[in-house]
């Protein structure tokens, strides 16, 4: 019973307590104010990112050649938010260099916060996933998820340009 209620866990999360409750509720005052600045701050990377030559590939929403996924993004979606991933060349030794020559954007896997986040969901929150079905969905070696957050853009954009230099 305790492995299900692991895994369950793992999926679905614990439950807050009152204090945590009230937190979330206190903070959904500011939510749309924040995710809105993320949001900007997010495309200003995206272009940094795009435009730098380590940067083998930037998956982020609106910026796609494929005529289905973009339209698709334009049906669904109001903003392209501040989650992106990107691939670097050289597989995980270059992706695990870039992280670990980061300093302002934190390395921790729980993406979604007012401070910028990144890490290598190959090895860190899809670990548990077979490499045949990572090699399927495009999950690589050299992959980067990136959680931008209200940092400034500039401050954000220095310190990846200077850990992909």
């Amino acid at each position: 019973m305790v492995s299900a209620i692991k895994a369950t866990r793992t999926i679905l999360g614990t439950m807050a307590d009152p204090h945590t409750a009230w937190l979330l509720l206190r903070s959904l005052e500011t939510y749309k104010v924040r995710v809105e600045a993320a949001e900007q701050k997010a495309m200003k990377v995206a272009k940094a990112l795009l435009a730098h030559g380590s940067v083998e590939r930037l998956y982020f929403p609106g910026f796609t050649a494929d005529r289905e996924q973009m339209a698709r993004y334009e049906a669904q979606c109001k903003g392209h938010g501040s989650l992106m991933s990107f691939t670097v060349r050289g597989g995980r030794a270059e992706a695990y260099r870039v992280l670990d020559s980061l300093r302002i954007v934190k390395l921790a896997v729980s993406l979604g916060g007012t401070e910028s986040l990144a890490e290598h969901p190959r090895t860190h929150t899809h670990s548990d996933v077979a490499d045949v079905d990572l090699d399927r969905f495009g999950v690589t070696e050299g992959m980067i998820r990136l959680s931008v957050g209200l940092e400034d853009a500039d401050d954000v954009i220095a310190d990846l340009l200077q850990a992909l230099d």
